[in-house]
């Protein structure tokens, strides 16, 4: 067995694990919101931090923040003209799905046990960017749609909320330790290791604890059209980043899993603060989750990443 398929299966079988757990009753869906508040401020900035903190940062790391707002800007804008005739409520949550990816709570784990601990930092900065996106343009333009173009963005309240996102903090501060060359103690990085480690498995048991196989049939058509956007887009720039790249650049392997992971989870909390239907954005997550899981053991496997 290939060391893709082993880290594809155990993944799957966690995520399986937390899906059996909800469906018999041991653990409810609801109950999954307070074990991503956990990991949003325990273990997840914990691997941020020391992801930063180790890694040789060079010149070329800091393209990939810029690489994901002009991939994940070009799947925006082809869904904003496409969705252009849809009532407000169903183009928002559409429009909204295009933009963003679930890069911290699905990418992390299978991009550590691919390609080791030491390739998260290009995961943690094709991250940066993705934040970027998710709230200084996917939630605006959001917000833009919900009030029918006529409320102003209010800019303040979005980079508050950007600048307070423990992960993002952690992402700086590490990144400040790093080019200050700021000595950490032993003890305390070892203690942040340890709670960095127990992030890959916490994570997959949530995401199946948030799996569901309930589709919303009506609106099938038009959950179609945004799959399509993301991994049309995807496979191009899958085509791009393989044959543009040095073959033995890990770089590489990483960003062409990056470009097909499943749609960003801001989508749900999103779409309830702006009254749009949460039914499509929970449909379209599990959707893509499903398709994306597929994709990504597949490309793995065929070109061979390491």
């Amino acid at each position: 067995m290939t060391q893709a398929n082993h880290v594809f299966i155990i993944t799957l079988s966690i995520i399986a694990l937390g899906f059996l757990l909800k469906k018999y009753g041991f653990v409810k869906e609801e109950e999954g919101k307070i074990i991503s508040k956990f990991l949003m401020h325990t273990t997840f900035p914990a691997l941020m931090l020391v992801s930063m903190v180790r890694v040789e940062l060079t010149p070329s790391l800091f393209l990939l923040p810029l690489f994901c707002i002009g991939f994940c800007s070009l799947m925006l804008t082809i869904a904003w003209f496409w969705f252009g005739n849809y009532s407000n409520e169903l183009r928002g949550v559409l429009t909204m799905g295009a933009g963003t990816a679930n890069v911290g709570l699905f990418g992390f784990p299978i991009i550590e046990g691919l390609f080791g601990k030491e390739a998260l930092v290009y995961a943690v900065m094709y991250d940066i960017g993705n934040t970027i996106i998710a709230f200084g343009i996917v939630y605006p333009l959001g917000s833009y749609i919900a009030s029918s173009g006529a409320q102003a963005v209010d800019w303040r309240m979005i980079l508050k909320r950007v600048f307070s996102l423990p992960p993002f903090l952690a992402m700086f501060v590490g990144l400040t330790i790093n080019l200050l060359n700021i000595p950490v103690p032993k003890l305390m990085m070892d203690g942040l290791d340890v709670l960095a480690s127990a992030n890959k498995s916490l994570v997959l048991l949530l995401m199946g604890l948030y799996l569901s196989f309930a589709l919303d049939k009506n609106k099938l058509k038009a959950i179609s059209k945004v799959l399509a956007i993301r991994y049309v887009v995807g496979f191009a720039a899958v085509a791009a980043l393989y044959f543009l790249l040095p073959a033995d650049s890990q770089m590489r392997s990483v960003l062409i899993v990056c470009v097909l992971l499943p749609i960003g989870l801001t989508i749900l909390p999103f779409s309830d603060e702006m009254n749009f239907d949460s039914r499509i954005a929970g449909t379209l997550l599990n959707i893509s989750l499903l398709i994306s899981f597929g994709l990504m053991w597949g490309v793995v496997v065929v070109l061979g990443l390491r």
